[in-house]
């Protein structure tokens, strides 16, 4: 199920220049120093040996259908681990250094088909004549600018700049034929960013200095992602909310499940309120079966894991995952885990997946 989304990390990617995970490479292991021994020459004169049958370089080795399978499914399994990786940074860490965005909620509405909830926009950072492009990032779907022209009104409130917005667009378009774009900005993570086709300016659908509100529908567990990115797509600032947060908190401890696709075969976990720089024990349960998982706190006692749910033979299902201490395993980089005392709470968090686990709210 994981590979009907794997479409749309490539999209993220080329939409916002966001390069992949960090990998730290092993080090390499030091050569031992042997005392210098005296060696035969060889004798330029001599006729090479015939070649030998062990000489002879392996042929290629075709792949079983087995192999090909497990080949796929690894690839499957990293595009979901990279689109978990793009959720989880979304925001403040993606933001261009001294940009910032904020949704604020001003209402819900009750309906036939689920809740409509409206945001607001207000930006700091951003300069009184920035033109701004307007992304939405929809579950399952590609990020995208969707509109185009907006600005901020003295109170930092996103409007539509008035009627030279579809002018601007214009202008940003035609410069902006091959010039890289900046991390978090909407552009082509291999470099040179593709030819440019701006999103329709504001005035198309909205009046001059009208505030910009996004209405939607979420399902629990659903992020509702956005950014404002400048039309040279230089500088971005992103932020989400979750209207229908799937959570719970024990004592200072908190879980919440955050869906990254809409069947919650891929979620993310996050976690606040742990001892810093410490690892963690969790416990996985769907059906029968359950896994132990060990992520490791960072400075503030935050974990954020890609959560890969699904049970044998099964559609659907629901999974919990609960805070079972910490992993008191020795390791070489934690010797002095064990002064660590354990939190006094014990957050669980269910959350379903499958086959009709999707459902506005």
């Amino acid at each position: 199920m994981i590979s009907r989304s794997v479409l749309a990390v490539c999209a993220i990617a080329a939409a916002f220049g966001v390069s992949s995970l960090a990998q730290t490479s092993p080090s390499a292991t030091p050569q031992t120093s042997q005392p210098a021994t005296s060696q035969p020459q060889p004798n330029s004169t001599q006729p090479s040996a015939p070649l030998q049958l062990h000489d002879l370089p392996a042929e290629p080795h075709t792949l079983t259908a087995t192999e090909v399978q497990q080949a796929k499914e690894q690839q499957a399994l990293n595009a979901a681990l990279r689109l978990a990786s793009l959720q989880a940074h979304w925001g403040p860490e993606m933001s261009t250094p001294g940009l910032s965005i904020t949704m604020t909620e001003l209402g819900r509405t009750k309906t036939a088909d689920g809740t409509q909830i409206k945001y607001r926009i207000t930006g700091s950072g951003f300069t009184a004549t920035d033109r701004l492009m307007l992304v939405r990032w929809p579950l399952d779907g590609q990020a995208s600018a969707v509109m185009g022209g907006i600005g901020l009104d003295p109170k930092g409130v996103a409007v539509c700049s008035g009627a030279g917005a579809a002018q601007d667009l214009s202008s940003a378009a035609s410069n902006l034929n091959s010039a890289p774009a900046a991390p978090g900005t909407p552009g082509n993570a291999q470099g040179a960013t593709p030819a440019f086709t701006p999103p329709p300016a504001c005035t198309t659908t909205m009046k001059a200095d009208q505030p910009v509100e996004i209405e939607t529908m979420a399902a629990q567990g659903e992020a509702i992602r956005v950014a404002l990115v400048s039309e040279d797509r230089k500088r971005a600032a992103e932020a989400s909310a979750i209207p229908f947060p799937i959570t719970n908190t024990d004592k200072a401890c908190t879980l919440q499940v955050i869906l990254s696709i809409k069947d919650a075969t891929l979620a993310l976990l996050d976690g606040t309120g742990f001892p810093a720089s410490t690892q963690l024990k969790l416990v996985a349960s769907t059906g029968d079966g359950s896994r132990e998982l060990h992520p490791r706190t960072n400075a503030q006692g935050r974990i954020v894991v890609p959560l890969l749910t699904g049970a044998k033979g099964q559609k659907s299902g629901t999974t919990t995952v609960k805070f079972a201490g910490l992993n008191r395993e020795p390791t070489l980089d934690t010797p002095k885990e064990e002064a660590t005392p354990a939190p006094d709470c014990a957050p669980a968090v269910s959350y379903p997946w499958g086959e009709g686990s999707y459902k506005a709210q």
